[in-house]
């Protein structure tokens, strides 16, 4: 066989596994959509197995499995227990005085942009400052007509009494289940590689898997926790409406990139300005703005160990994806299914060329000291 030939039989065959590779799955999504809500409690479940795996593991240490088990079920009881307790009442409480106060903080605000002494807006035309001023109206009739009956039907699914049962009593029986065979399936699926060192290599992908998915949930709910505690605590102490509030949604919300900073800056900042003035509205956007950064550079960093490994571009892309297949559920699972892809393109596929051999177009450092020099001829 000539060169030529063996190129031609060795793209052909790229091909075709790209398009079985297509094939497969388009219909993975589809079986996935046939039994969404079975998928969802499985992938609930398996979230949930790593969450509690490192506690099950110490406890392992001392205990038999089915005991470690037991004894971080009732823990988790308790703390469950006790948090619903102290936040719930609170939480629910600034839900109610929000949508009341909302009229008030439009009107207010409403009121600022059409004040002719303003000194930020006065420069601007009439026509413009009346539609300036339309807006927090605007927004407000949104929220009452989006995000609000979001809200209200999400809270009606997660209510009822089949999803209370699936998550209280399937999840958790799911998980321990996969905790007590993930030795016995981890055995049986090596089993089916013939050569040892194709066994090894599978190890390493599974250990690097664990790792990635692992250490994303529970990176995630650490740093939105730490979070959203310190975002509450800086905004009681400096007097601004429902703290609590914002600082537990913008701690929940803090797995998409940006949207739990949003939700945490806008409301308070207008809310701040609403009832202290500009001086105060000013301090609130400096502390937010102070807590994001201590975030961003110091906790995140320790607390997800750069586990996902990807680049912002590829996770607002991933983000982005999910939430359009799948919906919110997709937005929580886009990141770590993108970590998981990423170790599979690691594990199984040529590493990628350097940046010095694919010569950049644009680079952080001056171009003239990165780009290589060209070879003459």
């Amino acid at each position: 066989m000539s060169r030529l030939e063996r190129r031609i039989t060795f793209w052909l065959k790229t091909l075709g596994l790209i398009a079985v590779a297509i094939y497969l799955l388009v219909g993975t999504l589809q079986f996935l959509a046939n039994v969404r809500a079975t998928a969802l409690l499985f992938i609930v479940a398996l979230f949930f197995s790593y969450l509690i795996f490192p506690l099950v593991r110490r406890f392992n240490q001392r205990l038999p499995l089915v005991w470690s088990i037991v004894l971080v079920y009732v823990a988790i009881i308790v703390f469950g227990l006790a948090v619903l307790q102290l936040l719930v009442p609170p939480l629910a409480a600034d839900t109610q005085n929000a949508i009341k106060s909302l009229p008030t903080v439009v009107a207010k605000v409403s009121a600022t942009i059409q004040d002719p002494d303003n000194k930020f807006v006065r420069w601007l035309p009439p026509d413009e400052r009346n539609y300036l001023s339309t807006m927090p109206t605007q927004i407000a009739a949104w929220l009452k007509t989006n995000a609000l009956n979001t809200a209200t039907q999400t809270l009606t699914v997660v209510l009822s009494t089949v999803s209370v049962l699936a998550t209280v009593i399937v999840v958790p029986v799911l998980a321990a289940y996969m905790l007590l065979d993930a030795e016995n399936l981890k055995a049986g699926f090596l089993g089916l590689l013939p050569k040892p060192a194709q066994r090894s290599k599978a190890e390493d992908i599974i250990a690097a898997l664990d790792q990635v998915v692992g250490g994303f949930i529970r990176g995630q709910l650490i740093d939105g926790t730490i979070l959203g505690t310190m975002l509450t605590i800086a905004l009681a102490l400096t007097h601004v409406p429902y703290a609590l509030l914002i600082g537990v949604v913008s701690g929940a919300l803090n797995f998409i990139p940006y949207a739990g900073a949003l939700i945490a800056f806008v409301p308070a900042v207008i809310l701040a300005f609403v009832y202290g003035g500009l001086p105060h509205a000013l301090l609130v956007a400096a502390l937010i703005a102070i807590i994001h950064q201590i975030d961003g550079n110091f906790i995140s960093p320790r607390v997800l160990k750069d586990n996902v490994g990807l680049s912002p571009f590829w996770i607002v892309m991933a983000i982005l994806i999910g939430s359009e297949l799948f919906g919110l559920v997709g937005t929580f699972l886009a990141v770590p299914a993108a970590a998981m892809l990423r170790v599979l393109r690691e594990q199984l596929l040529p590493a990628p060329v350097s940046r010095a051999a694919a010569e950049p177009g644009l680079t952080p450092e001056p171009l003239r000291e990165t780009r290589p020099p060209r070879r003459r001829a």
